[in-house]
């Protein structure tokens, strides 16, 4: 995935235009760290080990692209088509997803303290060791989701603490 990625840029020149001359600046553009990268230049992209702190990927096709070991914190992830993205080994504190379809996206071994989650869609997503203290949760469809071995202290959905949503769960399943 890095290659084609590699040779995605290789083939954009300077003016911001493919070799085979398409006109690239209609498509939405994600800004990372000052960086303009066009839409679908994301799709299927692979970020490992990179510094993303208070990057912005706004109205971006990273399908099936991937985030690891990196540092997410704060960063900020909007209007954006993540489906079968993955996210793993990494920090992403008090960082903002916001309308972003996260379709069967997997997000493992993270810290997502104090993250805001408003709007998006988690169908059949899976989330696994996760620290998700702290953050809040709005407006989200979690059908299918799968989550294990997560930390939710002071964690929030729809303005219900997630600790009294458990506690509820296990005392209908528990009578």
């Amino acid at each position: 995935m890095a290659d084609e990625l590699q040779e995605m840029q290789a083939q954009t020149t300077e003016n911001g235009t493919a070799d085979n001359d398409t006109d690239l600046s209609d498509l939405p553009e994600t800004v990372v760290r000052g960086k303009v990268i066009r839409g679908d230049q994301l799709k299927r992209a692979v970020f490992e080990e990179v510094d993303l702190e208070c990057a912005v990927i706004s109205a971006a096709n990273l399908l099936c692209g991937a985030i690891m070991t990196s540092n997410c914190d704060e960063m900020r992830i909007e209007e954006c088509s993540m489906q079968n993205a993955q996210f793993r080994n990494m920090a992403m504190k008090n960082a903002s997803f916001q309308a972003v379809d996260l379709q069967g996206a997997t997000f493992a071994d993270a810290s997502l303290v104090g993250a805001q989650v408003k709007h998006l869609d988690m169908h059949s997503s899976a989330f696994t060791h996760l620290n998700l203290n702290e953050s809040v949760y709005e407006s989200c469809a979690f059908v299918g989701a799968d989550f294990r071995g997560c930390i939710w202290d002071d964690a929030m959905i729809d303005g219900i603490p997630v600790r009294d949503l458990l506690a509820a769960y296990q005392e209908v399943h528990n009578s």
